[in-house]
């Protein structure tokens, strides 16, 4: 018996001993981290309503906790910035924020990963990537190369071929940010491979704004037969030319995103195509990112989040999804 009784207490006191060794991993995997998301787009940003999505049902289901702040005007990048500085103090688990500016964020972002707060970014990144900020990883699209897509993309919407010459506007909803500029890059280098003639013209974000600028261009230039904008401007364009009693197809429009705006215009026969970049995806995959860092030690790693083009075969499906925030 008293042999029996040491085996048992024995035992006893190996598994006390595992569960000693073994708790500050089983305490940190079951602690909720808690992680927050700055960003530049405003309250009413519907695009960035689905990011939103993403985050929330991520933290839900990795269960962390979080928060997201979002300015309450559009683009207000002192916002963003101040509020990271603000946050840095609270040291979170991790932060996730996209970078609009190509220096605006530098310093805070090293400051928090001196502090041994992971920061990922989501949507813009650098315009150097990891070259030009010490972010771990970007989780986006690659804005370039969305530019460009767009372009090749427009001119095959044209039916009987493109004309000849191609006269091109590009609207620009923000110059100087960083996913303006790397789309209007994008564009412009296709542009010039085809030969096309383009103007660029500052649009704003504001969606009046785009329409009253589209119109007084286009009065003074009627020869134009593609608009290609860098955000949701597209459907500024549509308003434009439909004030100037323009059928639709005689302008060829296309530009980014899947807002409620632009889908309309497409099932219109207005705006011909729009590239998506799945927002769901720069919401949802930070929170596991850095869900898998923290508990796993896992590196950052790289997403590409797509530059798949919508168009009016996809859109019926497409505003299923993104009426449920999905898409």
């Amino acid at each position: 018996m008293r042999s029996k009784a040491l085996v048992v207490w024995t035992l006893i006191a190996a598994l006390a001993l595992l569960m000693v060794a073994g708790s500050p991993t089983l305490a940190k995997t079951a602690s909720k981290y808690n992680f927050v998301f700055l960003c530049h787009g405003g309250e009413e940003n519907i695009f960035w309503a689905t990011v939103y999505k993403g985050f929330k049902d991520a933290l839900e289901k990795y269960g962390c906790t979080g928060i997201m702040y979002r300015p309450p005007k559009e683009g207000d990048l002192e916002f963003q910035l101040s509020t990271f500085k603000a946050v840095l103090a609270q040291e979170p688990d991790g932060i996730i924020t996209p970078i609009p500016h190509p220096t605006m964020f530098d310093d805070v972002v090293k400051q928090a990963i001196n502090k041994g707060i992971p920061v990922i970014v989501s949507n813009t990144d650098d315009p150097e990537g990891a070259k030009g900020n010490a972010r771990l990883s970007y989780i986006g699209q690659r804005l370039e190369d969305a530019g460009y897509n767009l372009a090749r993309s427009a001119i095959k919407y044209f039916p009987s071929g493109p004309p000849k010459p191609l006269n091109v506007l590009i609207g620009i909803e923000g110059p100087g940010l960083v996913w303006a500029e790397l789309r209007s890059k994008g564009i412009t280098k296709f542009l010039d491979e085809y030969g096309a003639k383009y103007e660029r013209l500052d649009i704003s974000m504001d969606r009046s704004t785009q329409h009253s600028r589209f119109m007084g261009y286009l009065k003074k230039h009627p020869e134009v037969n593609m608009i290609l904008t860098v955000g949701t401007g597209s459907a500024g364009a549509r308003l434009a030319v439909e004030s100037l009693g323009y059928k639709p197809g005689r302008v060829v429009i296309g530009g980014f995103d899947l807002i409620p705006e632009i889908l309309d215009g497409i099932e219109a026969g207005y705006i011909h195509l729009t590239v998506d970049q799945q927002p769901y995806l720069q919401g949802y995959l930070p929170v596991m990112q850095l869900y898998l860092m923290k508990t796993y030690g896992l590196s950052a790693w790289d997403v590409d989040t797509g530059l798949a083009i919508v168009d009016k075969d996809d859109v019926k499906t497409v505003r299923e999804l993104s009426e449920k925030r999905i898409r």
